[in-house]
């Protein structure tokens, strides 16, 4: 895998766009309300340019499936996907699911990792045992759910969330979505090349 990154992230939290170049790591924030296939398009080249760095086989790109907003995931998508066809560049996902639970792999624990739309909560089940493997997200039902013997972590927005609080989870780690942990997604192989679509929760 190519150790040169394109990320982008336009998920509606901290929108931005980063750079891993020989170990180094560039990040430039977007303001959501202005995203646009245009717009973004210009923002990479722009920024890509600043960092002399060329659109070509030597790069990868990482996109943010989600959860988040539909619309800024499909627009990073098309920009992505076109700049994978016109250049020729490997084209990888991730999703903020993996990006919160991957600091707490070498735990070797089961990790529930936790996400919430408007209305609802969905986790994903990530193990460590020969292979990390993660589940497709589901749908909690507190009420069946046994968070016991596993790691629960959740973004730190949620930490006063009263309908999360009471689901009496015993230990739940609130963590702050950050970009830079894209590292351990690269060195663990646990970015997606197949089926590269928005991560749509309803």
């Amino acid at each position: 895998m190519n150790s040169n990154f394109l990320i982008i992230d336009c998920t509606g939290k901290n929108d931005c766009i980063a750079l891993i170049k020989d170990n180094n790591f560039f990040i430039k924030k977007i303001q959501s309300n202005l995203i646009k296939y245009e717009i973004l398009v210009l923002e990479i080249l722009e920024f890509i340019e600043e960092h002399h760095i060329k659109l070509d086989e030597k790069i990868s790109i990482a996109v943010n499936i989600g959860p988040g907003s539909f619309s800024g995931i499909r627009i990073a998508l098309a920009a992505a996907k076109g700049l994978h066809i016109s250049k020729n560049i490997n084209l990888l996902s991730y999703n903020n699911f993996l990006l919160n639970a991957v600091t707490h792999l070498k735990e070797n624990k089961k990790i529930i990792s936790i996400q919430k739309t408007s209305k609802l909560f969905y986790f994903v089940e990530v193990l460590n045992k020969k292979q990390i493997t993660c589940s497709n997200p589901q749908i909690i039902n507190a009420n069946k759910f046994d968070f016991n013997n596993c790691i629960v972590v959740a973004p730190i927005e949620l930490n006063k969330d009263k309908e999360l609080l009471s689901f009496k989870i015993k230990e739940i780690k609130f963590v702050e979505n950050k970009l830079m942990n894209i590292n351990l997604l690269i060195d663990n192989n646990l970015l997606e090349n197949k089926l590269i679509k928005p991560l749509y929760l309803s």
